[in-house]
């Protein structure tokens, strides 16, 4: 069953995720025909595909906010997820990318079923990109920073605790305090 196979990549616009889709749904076929040349997804791209003999579902979801729902959507079918970063362009960006990965590490189904997730560094052979290390300690530091004034903003509004708070209440948000696992 498609749903219990699906391996959803998702990221901030621009970041590679059709291109790596591509690779890894094309380069298996054929080891002599090329990747074919991606641009700006304009809709979901899914297909099966082999990685290492293991078949799998893969779904590529574009990045652009109006995509959201369709991204939540496959979220509750994934089996695992790859989330792709421009490691060039994430200290820029690091705001908005850190928006996206927390919407995905705080959606409700992935928080259920303990959702495995690859943050994958992209572009790495850009002379501005920065290590994994690096980005996994910029992209904490700014999920602290959000988590602390998204539960502002929600406890004005009500006065019980939601359930997408990442990490524990009085803590320094890391990764390693989260119940799914999570790879860079």
């Amino acid at each position: 069953e498609k749903s219990k196979t699906a391996v959803v990549i998702t990221g901030p616009m621009s970041t590679g995720k059709t291109a790596l889709w591509c690779h890894l749904r094309f380069s298996a076929t054929s080891a002599k025909r090329a990747v074919p040349r991606t641009q700006m997804s304009m809709g979901i791209n899914a297909a099966d595909a082999f990685i290492d003999e293991t078949q799998a579902y893969l779904v590529d979801v574009p990045g652009h906010q109006k995509y959201r729902y369709d991204r939540d959507t496959q979220l509750q079918a994934a089996r695992a997820v790859v989330f792709v970063i421009d490691s060039a362009a994430v200290s820029q960006d690091i705001r908005p990318t850190a928006e996206t990965l927390y919407d995905v590490l705080a959606n409700k189904n992935m928080q259920a079923s303990e959702c495995p997730v690859l943050v994958l560094c992209n572009k790495q052979d850009d002379p501005m990109a920065l290590s994994n290390a690096r980005i996994k300690g910029l992209l904490e530091d700014e999920i602290d920073s959000l988590r602390t004034s998204r539960q502002a903003g929600l406890d004005s509004l009500r006065e019980e605790k939601t359930q997408d708070f990442l990490g524990f209440d009085g803590k320094r948000f890391c990764f390693e305090d989260l119940s799914q696992p999570i790879q860079f």
